[in-house]
């Protein structure tokens, strides 16, 4: 084989391998710059491939084909490898479409010089000799014309900032990875200087830089996509590492430090090259116990007290930090280093302290305050039996406005009160308290329940604290002939509902208007006998308007709710089973509601069933 079909042989091969090479960036086109290397790659093959058959040729005239075909590749490559370089280093950021314009222009006027005969020689020009001539003995090469140089000089400006971008970004990669960069960079200068060589001394009789993009074209797909030798601390990232708040140490698989952030040289009060090289245990002996105990292939998590003396700090507090330990392994699964990071979480658990205390103090303060609101427990009412429950709409330690009581009246009667109080919190807990003990004094004084509803109506208009209104049901109890007799007053409250034996269930009471809104309200009263083994349920709107897909649980819900309560249970009289119904009803009710609903209010329940 003659050496012009070996040279011939050899590139085409290579552009075979250019266009195996774009297929495999193909497949990987959502990766950083893909798109970008693509069009590399599809210019060094058009290159190589029409200077394959540029040097088998022996005329000027077919030689002249090839070469300007081959100018396809020589003007886009530069370019390319800009857009490639830029963004790479820009971690995957795209380039404008203004700027793409911009640097297709000179391409353009090139190739338009070139194949233009009137303007052909401007770029390359070939000897009047070689173009007289039918066959010549080699290949005919071109010579440089006028405006050959603009062109280059403006090729190798591009290439020279390209280069530049990606040279100023692999030095900052830490000292484990040098290596790896540094082949980065040679690859990426040897076609530069190949090309100058040739175009300025042209001490090889070919060509040198389409085998010497071969060698860049294999670094940038088969390392950065396959091998991924800058992935282990990649450019963009690299940048990141430096501006991170938290300490990041390499460490080596003797737990030495490789490389550290500016941070870590921070935290540990050392200057970075003074932390390359020693045990991070000695450096900093509180993570020891978390160094020695970490697993291959694991990532460590543990908050640590650290001595500010460790830190080259004056006294004080001891410093909290988050370490985290990850292993960083091989193909094979052994543990080559490990990644440290350090974050101060001193003042974060200052805080969350702080927030602890603040948060027992607020569920103490509302503990009290609850209590406040209900009686710790029922009082024991001759002829009947009592169960309440009260559920809060959410979690946590919000005081609801829902509250009830039972207390004794003047004369030897029993009252009792199931109110509502617009609002949550310590506002609510002041009206709610206010209006409970309210109805306490006037029970006391013997007022009637329409009494106690509108004076109960004036204290709360005495405030003028907005939203500081309440629905309230209060009732009197006193002794019948058979069972008890109840009173009812409402204010803007729903109505109770009576359950009789029979399993009926009928509302009592008008609803009237609500508190703390006007002067005057509307109230009126209405009396029940009930009889043994009947039931009263007083509730809040929050059992009747707990809301499902829009759907209320509504009026009728609960009246059903209430007739199966206890079915089994009533008929039967006494103590015993009187308690049995209460509890069964205030439960079954409860449980209902939360079955039921998807949102809700606060709930209270206040169940009387007679023995």
């Amino acid at each position: 084989m003659s050496r012009d079909a070996g040279i011939a042989l050899g590139l085409l091969l290579g552009g075979a391998g250019y266009l195996a090479m774009a297929w495999y960036v193909a497949r990987r086109r959502h990766a950083a710059a893909a798109g970008a290397l693509l069009a590399v790659l599809f210019s060094i093959f058009i290159w190589t491939t029409s200077y394959a058959i540029e040097l088998t040729t022996r005329t000027v005239a077919a030689a002249q084909i090839w070469h300007e075909i081959k100018y396809i590749g020589v003007v886009s490559l530069p370019p390319s490898l800009f857009a490639f370089t830029v963004e790479y280093t820009g971690n995957g950021r795209r380039l404008s479409r203004r700027t793409l314009y911009l640097l297709a222009i000179e391409p353009i006027v090139v190739l338009g010089l070139l194949w233009n005969p009137a303007t052909h020689d401007l770029i390359v020009k070939y000897k009047k000799s070689d173009v007289a001539a039918t066959h010549l003995q080699h290949w005919p090469t071109p010579d440089s014309g006028p405006l050959f140089w603009p062109h280059a000089i403006y090729s190798y400006g591009l290439l020279l900032i390209a280069l530049w971008l990606l040279v100023s970004r692999l030095v900052r990669i830490a000292q484990p990875y040098r290596r790896s960069a540094w082949v980065v960079i040679v690859a990426s200068l040897l076609p530069t200087l190949g090309n100058i060589e040739y175009n300025a001394f042209a001490w090889f009789p070919v060509d040198t830089t389409p085998f010497l993009f071969a060698l860049l074209a294999v670094v940038l797909v088969w390392g950065l996509f396959r091998l991924r030798l800058l992935d282990l601390v990649p450019v963009a990232r690299g940048m990141v590492l430096e501006q991170m708040a938290d300490a990041v140490l390499v460490l080596d698989a003797a737990n030495r430090v490789a490389d550290a952030n500016p941070a870590a040289a921070a935290l540990l009060g050392l200057r970075r090259p003074d932390l390359v090289g020693r045990d991070v245990r000695l450096l900093a002996p509180a993570v020891t116990d978390v160094v020695n105990h970490h697993r291959v292939g694991d990532t460590s998590h543990r908050e640590v007290a650290v001595d500010p003396g460790e830190l080259g700090r004056d006294g004080g507090e001891p410093v909290q930090l988050a370490v985290q330990l990850t292993s960083l392994c091989d193909r094979r699964g052994a543990e080559s280093g490990r990644v440290l990071v350090l974050r101060d979480v001193t003042e974060r658990t200052r805080t969350e302290r702080r927030l602890r205390e603040l948060l027992d103090a607020e569920t103490h303060l509302a503990a009290v305050l609850q209590t406040s609101l209900r009686p710790a427990r029922l009082p024991d009412v001759p002829g009947l039996h009592l169960a309440a429950r009260s559920v809060p709409a959410g979690q946590g330690s919000a005081v609801s406005g829902d509250f009830y009581d039972v207390h004794q009246a003047l004369g030897g009667d029993w009252a009792f009160v199931l109110g509502d109080v617009a609002g949550k919190g310590v506002h609510a807990a002041v009206v709610t308290s206010m209006a409970r003990y309210t109805v306490r004094t006037l029970s006391a004084q013997g007022w009637s329940p329409r009494q106690v509803i509108e004076q109960l109506n004036q204290a709360l208009l005495v405030d003028t604290e907005p939203e500081r209104f309440c629905t309230v049901v209060y009732g009197r109890i006193a002794p019948a002939d058979e069972g008890v007799r109840v009173t009812v007053a409402l204010g803007g409250h729903p109505a109770p509902f009576v359950r009789r034996v029979d399993g009926t269930v009928e509302p009592v009471g008008a609803p009237g208007t609500a508190l703390g809104i006007v002067s005057t309200v509307r109230v009126s009263e209405e009396t029940v006998d009930l009889l043994p083994g009947e039931v009263l349920l007083a509730f809040t709107d929050g059992v009747t308007e707990a809301r499902r897909d829009g759907t209320e649980f509504g009026e009728d819900r609960l009246m059903s709710t209430l007739s199966t309560a206890a079915a089994g249970l009533l008929g039967r009289t006494g103590p015993a089973s009187a308690a049995l119904v209460a509890e069964a009803v205030a439960d079954r009710v409860v449980d209902a509601v939360r079955d039921f609903s998807v949102h809700r209010d606060d709930v209270a329940v206040l169940v009387m069933v007679v023995d």
